[in-house]
């Protein structure tokens, strides 16, 4: 059930990418909105906003990214390595942004059976999804939200990755080791994250979240999101350098008490698109869909022309 009294439809689909993705399908129609959630969160995330933009029109779609929630957690691949004496640069496989952003256009167009180009935005690493779909399928986007991340392939993102705000990059990617030192800490690393880089902290549903990711495979599913991050900023060069910038329009999002993407949202838009915009969420910090959801879909609809 989520806010309003809507309740949001819940799915299974089973795509020819081999994931089985869970997903909230909330509204009628064609005109698809999908929203791609953060780490450590799960479609969720986006409880407070699925029925007031259903009711503005769109069919909402809300997937659990692959690795998380509800949806399958693949691994194919062995992972970075932490004896700096070996290959420190072999990403583990799966967890690309561009093969995530494949289980998503499956899940829309055969799956779902929808046709027509999707409005599609991702907070945190569900950005770089929604970025990577973009990119990948520009004739089935007609415009792009990100938000609160920095994207592999700029050059915002070289300079973040090794801040002490994002330290955490380097260490996720790591092979084995943050599974270790996690390992029955869950609850209590996730919630360190989400005190940190929230402005409400208690708008943030740490419980959800954490049981979510006490599951077996999952912290290491998310860990294997950052060790993908070397493969996706190739990706995303290499899409910019053939196809060149995205045309359609896109929206920068940024909580205004946010750490790290207060300056960030722009400087992105500028290097990988020709038509961007960047509004802030007041009264929010990194988690905005939880924090302020109201200004989100306020900010939303206006950039999407449905008011004023």
């Amino acid at each position: 059930m989520v806010d309003n009294g809507m309740s949001a439809m819940t799915g299974s689909a089973y795509l020819e990418s081999g994931v089985r993705l869970h997903y909230y399908d909330c509204g009628q129609g064609d005109d698809a909105l999908v929203l791609l959630h953060g780490y450590p969160q799960t479609a969720w995330q986006w409880r407070h906003v699925l029925a007031p933009l259903a009711d503005a029109g769109y069919r909402v779609i809300a997937p659990d990214y692959r690795g998380a929630g509800h949806s399958s957690r693949p691994s194919d691949g062995p992972g970075r390595t932490a004896d700096l004496r070996g290959d420190v640069t072999l990403p583990r496989g799966g967890y690309t942004k561009w093969a995530m952003a494949e289980d998503i256009h499956l899940l829309l167009h055969d799956h779902l059976g929808l046709t027509r180009p999707a409005f599609v935005l991702g907070h945190d690493i569900g950005s770089m999804v929604a970025t990577a779909y973009a990119f990948r399928y520009r004739a089935d986007t007609r415009a792009l939200g990100y938000g609160e991340a920095s994207q592999p392939g700029t050059e915002v993102f070289d300079r973040l990755r090794g801040s002490a705000i994002e330290w955490h990059f380097n260490f996720h990617a790591l092979l084995d080791l943050p599974e270790a030192l996690v390992a029955g800490r869950e609850r209590l690393y996730l919630q360190y994250f989400f005190d940190r880089h929230a402005a409400r902290p208690t708008a943030v549903d740490t419980a959800a979240y954490a049981t979510a990711y006490e599951q077996a495979g999952a912290m290491r599913a998310g860990f294997d999101l950052y060790r993908a991050f070397d493969q996706d900023a190739d990706d995303i060069r290499a899409a910019v350098r053939d196809g060149g910038k995205l045309t359609i329009p896109c929206l920068g999002l940024y909580g205004t008490a946010s750490l790290a993407h207060a300056d960030a949202a722009e400087k992105i838009g500028r290097e990988l698109a020709d038509d961007v915009t960047v509004v802030g969420i007041p009264d929010a910090g990194h988690w905005i869909a939880e924090e302020n959801p109201a200004a989100l879909v306020e900010t939303l609809l206006a950039f999407d022309g449905r008011t004023g």
